[in-house]
């Protein structure tokens, strides 16, 4: 776990140096707010189309694979950003990146692997608090590698670095990383194989788990799209409303990371050991919500920084709490493709924010996208609510799924 832990913080650093000046580089290549904010959901989408993919083929040849080669392409889509010149070079660099952005839902999926039911959303929430250092520190090092001043910024630099992070995140998992699905474990890629044809059951465990799935992928969508209209606006609307430069972002982005990890690094596997996943789910995206009312209502940097701390309380604690949900739907050899389908959710959500993002921000008013987060959030309350677990096929997952959602 150290070292899945260790890689997933060296390529989020990667990912994180590049958030804070990311809308800045844009605008320099002559994009407005709207462009800016479609230009950051075309990574998205191209992770909503391939993470399902990498998921699958993780079922079928190991994680270990999956987690080289995406982190291979990720470095190559750095490096394609630093080398743009021009708008569209920008946008197609990051459709790349986010086709080779499969290496987090191979990571919670790796995690599933090497941990029970007991004890997996402990260790979900630490491959949350190793990207949630990244985010510390990747936005932190960016803003200081780009400098104070947006007119004198150094955007090549960060991107270059960003990709030696992520070639660095591959040689550790050539050196230190051990494949974690057993050969006996896979799922081919095509067809059932003998281990299916002989052991499971004739509905998988995921299609048994269908509406509940439906749930949990919906308040991926709705999160995440909340999450992302925060994400690609900040930056903007700090610096029309307060004055803010890249480095000031990145610090307000430091202890945002700081909160989430935090939460997932140290309170969440005793908190969901007495409340259940399903309540601590249901919390976060309570807090969630209010801390980006705080935000729509912020008229003084002070005001931010309150706002900053429940938000980033319902950041750290929904994802692990819901992708244990998650993983609890799904058998050993159908959690890669499962834990792509929660992490395409994801990526849609991530997509679809930054697209009405920029509209909104425009058109509306400045703190319009963070008040719509804010509203869209109650619903998924209610929806987590409503979830249930059906009965797992074996008994160790059904002692343990059953309980903990309900609890």
């Amino acid at each position: 776990m150290a070292i899945l832990f260790l890689i997933v913080f060296i390529s989020m650093v990667g990912f994180g140096i590049i958030l804070p000046i990311f809308p800045f580089y844009a605008e320099r290549v002559g994009a407005s707010p709207t462009a800016i904010t479609w230009t950051m959901s075309a990574f998205t989408l191209g992770q909503a189309v391939a993470t399902p993919i990498w998921g699958r083929i993780s079922d079928a040849y190991g994680r270990r694979i999956v987690l080289v080669l995406t982190l291979i392409g990720a470095s190559l889509s750095y490096v394609w950003l630093a080398l743009a010149d021009d708008l569209w070079m920008v946008i197609a660099s990051r459709v790349f990146g986010g086709l080779m952005a499969g290496n987090i839902a191979t990571a919670f999926a790796y995690v599933t692997d090497i941990t029970t039911d007991a004890d997996r959303p402990a260790g979900l929430g630490k491959v949350g608090a190793a990207m949630g250092l990244g985010f510390v520190f990747g936005p932190a090092t960016g803003g200081l590698l780009a400098g104070a001043e947006v007119e004198t910024a150094n955007f090549v630099l960060p991107a270059m670095a960003a990709a030696v992070m992520s070639l660095v995140a591959v040689a550790g998992t050539l050196a230190m990383l051990p494949e974690s699905l057993a050969p006996a474990d896979r799922k081919p890629l095509f067809g059932r194989g003998r281990a299916a044809e002989s052991d499971a059951p004739k509905i998988s465990l995921a299609d048994a788990n269908r509406t509940g799935l439906i749930r949990l992928f919906g308040a991926a969508l709705v999160f995440y799209t909340s999450m992302s209209l925060m994400e690609s606006i900040f930056p903007l609307w700090a610096k029309d409303v307060f004055g803010m430069g890249p480095r000031y972002i990145g610090a307000v982005f430091f202890v945002l990371g700081m909160i989430s990890i935090l939460m997932q690094g140290g309170l969440i596997g005793p908190l969901t050991r007495r409340f259940g996943e399903k309540r601590i789910a249901m919390t976060a995206g309570l807090f969630f919500s209010v801390g980006l009312g705080g935000l729509a209502l912020a008229t003084t940097e002070m005001h931010v920084w309150a706002a900053i701390v429940p938000f980033g309380i319902g950041v750290g604690l929904f994802n692990p709490s819901v992708s244990s949900l998650v993983s609890k739907t799904a058998s050993r050899n159908e959690r890669g493709a499962v834990m792509g389908r929660y992490q395409a959710s994801s990526a849609m959500g991530r997509f679809f924010g930054p697209l009405i993002c920029g509209p909104i921000y425009s058109a509306v008013a400045l703190a319009a996208p963070f008040t719509l987060g804010a509203v869209l959030m109650l619903p998924v309350v209610v929806a987590l609510r409503g979830f249930r677990l059906a009965s797992s096929p074996s008994a160790g997952d059904a002692s343990a799924a059953g309980k903990a959602p309900d609890a």
